[in-house]
């Protein structure tokens, strides 16, 4: 089964400079939350990443049939 990551690069308030910084990575909501608290999303960074379970066979290569020439 398939779901859909949303990341982004966030803006946050640093506490110690006082200033509006943007994050070094992209990341989803929940860590962005988790490592800088009141976060809020630079629209324009958004993209969207498919993302497969482990083990999902509905993204796997193709079967190809094997076919063997006569000489």
């Amino acid at each position: 089964m398939a779901n859909e990551l949303e990341l982004f690069y966030w803006w946050f308030h640093d506490d110690v400079t006082g200033q509006r910084l943007r994050t070094a990575y992209a990341m989803d909501r929940a860590t962005a939350t988790a490592l800088y608290g009141n976060v809020q999303p630079d629209e324009p960074t958004r993209v969207v990443r498919v993302v497969y379970e482990l083990g999902d066979r509905s993204m796997a290569a193709p079967k190809h049939s094997i076919v063997e020439r006569g000489v």
